[in-house]
C-alpha cells in the first residue's frame, strides 16, 4: 500500500488461554528442564490496545485514505459496547458451561478461539475487513494489520500476506 494510517484503541477485558501448556508446542525445546507454570489457564485480565492499520494506493477527494473517524465509527460498538469490560471466553473452553450457567450475570464476549492476543488481533481484523466489504470499500481500502498489545511488553500482530 502506497499509504497507509493507524488508528489505536483502548479496552479492559479478562480471559483464559484454556489451551497453554508451556512444556509442549513450538516453544517448549527453548525450556529448561523446570516445568513452568501455566499462568495463563488462570482467569485473568488486561488493559488492551490494539492498532489498526488500513491502506490503500490512492487518496480520496479529501486527500486522505479514510478518515480516522470512520475507522473509530466501524469498530466502536464492537470494542466499545462489547468487548470492553467483558470476559472473552471460546465456547469450546471447557469452562464456557460452568461461566453460561453460573456466571450469566457477566459480561461475557463469547468467541470461536482460545482468546490468545493473536486471535483477537485476527479476529479485529476479520471484523474491520467484513465491514470494508459491506460498505463497498474493499476495492480501494485494504486492512494492513491489526496489532494487539496484551501487556506493555507483549504484542501480536495478524496481517495477510498476498492481498
Amino acid at each position: 500500500m502506497r499509504y497507509e494510517i493507524t488508528k489505536r484503541f483502548k479496552f479492559e477485558a479478562g480471559h483464559r488461554v484454556w489451551k497453554q501448556n508451556l512444556t509442549s508446542g513450538k516453544g517448549a525445546k527453548l525450556m529448561g528442564k523446570e516445568i513452568p507454570p501455566n499462568p495463563c489457564l488462570n482467569i485473568h485480565g488486561h488493559s488492551y490496545k490494539v492498532e489498526v492499520t488500513v491502506g490503500s494506493d490512492t487518496l480520496n477527494e479529501q486527500e486522505m485514505v479514510i478518515d480516522f473517524y470512520h475507522i473509530k465509527a466501524a469498530l466502536k460498538d464492537l470494542i466499545d459496547n462489547q468487548i470492553d469490560h467483558s470476559f472473552i471466553i471460546d465456547k469450546n473452553d471447557p469452562l464456557f458451561p460452568t461461566f453460561k450457567e453460573h456466571f450469566g450475570f457477566l459480561k461475557l464476549f463469547v468467541v470461536d478461539f482460545c482468546p490468545t492476543a493473536e486471535a483477537i488481533a485476527r479476529f479485529i481484523y476479520k471484523f474491520l475487513e467484513k465491514k470494508l466489504e459491506e460498505a463497498g470499500l474493499l476495492e480501494d481500502i485494504k486492512v494492513v494489520s491489526v496489532t494487539v498489545w496484551e501487556t506493555e511488553t507483549g504484542k501480536a500482530v495478524y496481517k495477510e500476506i498476498d492481498k
